[in-house]
């Protein structure tokens, strides 16, 4: 028997021998643990990307929206309810435009022997002021942008208009 030094890395079976790296290079297992790293770190990546992009067009949205009001004349605002509310937009943003200077019409009824009729002709639509309801509201409004149909800017010479700047005249 001989008693020499034996060298441990000599020892090993074949198989272990060839499944090690060549060259100091990493194993596939190494590899498998960084990629799932690499994966959050790209779906993170994606996701900021998608939310700067997305806040980026909210906000080109409600630029444009506020670049298409007419600043020196009145708009008309819609409501889902059937109401319609002229005055002047200052701004507009996914919850809520803000309108102030505000008319809204009214529709008065004639009244004939004690009852009231309801054809057309005798109907009248009068424009009246926002503030001088019994409740006394300011004349500013924040309207729900879920509550608004559609906004439009007034003319000019359209009889709403004509009939604010004789109010105010």
């Amino acid at each position: 028997m001989d008693f020499a030094p034996t060298n441990k890395a000599n020892e090993r079976p074949e198989a272990e021998r060839i499944a090690r790296p060549i060259n100091n290079q990493p194993s596939m297992n190494n590899q498998a643990h960084k990629s799932p790293r690499k994966m959050k770190k790209l779906i993170a990546a994606i996701l900021v990307i998608i939310i700067v992009i997305g806040g980026g067009l909210m906000l080109f949205n409600v630029m444009r929206s506020n670049l298409a009001i007419n600043k020196g004349e009145y708009q008309a605002v819609f409501l889902t309810n059937g109401q319609v509310y002229f005055g002047k937009l200052k701004s507009i943003n996914n919850d809520y435009l803000v309108l102030d200077n505000i008319y809204y019409l009214q529709v008065q009824q004639s009244v004939q022997n004690g009852t009231t009729t309801t054809t057309t002709d005798q109907n009248q639509a009068q424009l009246v002021k926002l503030g001088n309801e019994l409740h006394g509201p300011e004349d500013q409004m924040q309207i729900s942008s879920k509550q608004v149909l559609f906004w439009e800017n007034l003319k000019t010479d359209g009889k709403v208009a004509q009939s604010i700047a004789k109010y105010k005249g």
